[in-house]
């Protein structure tokens, strides 16, 4: 029996716990977590808005038959380990350069991967170190059957995008397209029982019935109607609204976000609402 190791830097992981190592169980093997020598430093400049080399990740498999297809499959399980990190820390982990020894090596990382990008310290979704990993590992078995019918690799990336906001507007119109993917992906699962589903409202409806969920908080849905409509956050059907009311309402639609794809993706129910509160207080606007 051969084996073979693979290893790379990753950026901005800050796991729950923040262990030294942690171990992920997914169907090509088991996957470490390691912590760099520096990490203190480097999750200090991570809070100051720069991007670091927080953790490594290392797989050491033993194989038998075509060394070709194991190296193919431990390596087509690292986009999903690292949008799920991404999505459940709320930060852009990727691959930035490969260990020393590892015996597969990026040239360049390419655009299935997040983006490297500083966006503070995140926002975390699991409590703790432990169902961090349990999570990661069943985001990563479901991704290739699940995760391509639910879009999820868009859904992860424009997360991101939501979550790098730089006015409330875009944070806005980034939570809409998130919105988007799931109603289209509403839609074709209802053309597939027979039903023909016209308009996005009645789409996401659909969503949230299938996985028995709550539907979309309608203020998110009426502010983003006057933003498009009007040109502002706060118009005929948001009325008088400021910029923390605003901020709570796209609040409530991530956490209805992540209610969804926790379930779309068989991960059961969220911790707890990451979002809802002020976790927006502050942040920019210039429609208002």
């Amino acid at each position: 029996m051969d084996s073979f190791y693979i290893g790379h830097r990753l950026t901005n992981l800050i796991i729950p716990g923040e262990p030294d190592a942690l171990t992920i169980m997914t169907p090509a093997g088991s996957w470490e977590l390691r912590k760099d020598s520096r990490y203190g430093e480097y999750k200090r400049a991570i809070a100051e808005g720069k991007i670091a080399e927080t953790y490594m990740v290392e797989i050491s498999c033993s194989y038998t038959g075509s060394r070709a297809a194991a190296m193919d499959a431990v390596d087509d399980e690292l986009v999903p380990l690292c949008l799920a990190a991404s999505y459940l820390t709320g930060l852009s982990v990727a691959p930035s350069r490969s260990l020393p020894a590892s015996q597969i090596k990026f040239m360049q990382v390419g655009p299935h991967f997040p983006r490297p990008r500083a966006m503070g310290t995140g926002y975390p979704a699991c409590p703790d170190d432990t169902s961090f990993a349990r999570t990661v590992a069943d985001f990563v078995a479901a991704y290739p059957t699940k995760g391509m019918d639910e879009n999820i690799r868009l859904i992860a990336h424009h997360f991101l995008d939501a979550l790098a906001f730089w006015s409330l507007e875009d944070l806005v119109l980034s939570t809409t397209t998130i919105l988007e993917i799931i109603a289209i992906s509403a839609k074709r699962v209802a053309g597939a029982q027979g039903q023909t589903i016209k308009h996005f409202t009645p789409r996401l409806a659909f969503a949230a019935a299938r996985f028995n969920l709550p539907n979309l908080p309608a203020d998110f849905r009426n502010m983003r109607n006057d933003l498009v409509h009007e040109g502002t956050l706060s118009g005929q059907k948001f009325p008088s609204k400021d910029a923390s009311a605003c901020g709570v309402a796209v609040a409530g639609a991530l956490d209805w976000i992540d209610e969804y794809v926790f379930a779309a993706m068989g991960l059961g129910k969220p911790a707890q609402p990451r979002f809802i509160g002020e976790a927006f207080r502050g942040a920019n606007s210039f429609s208002l």
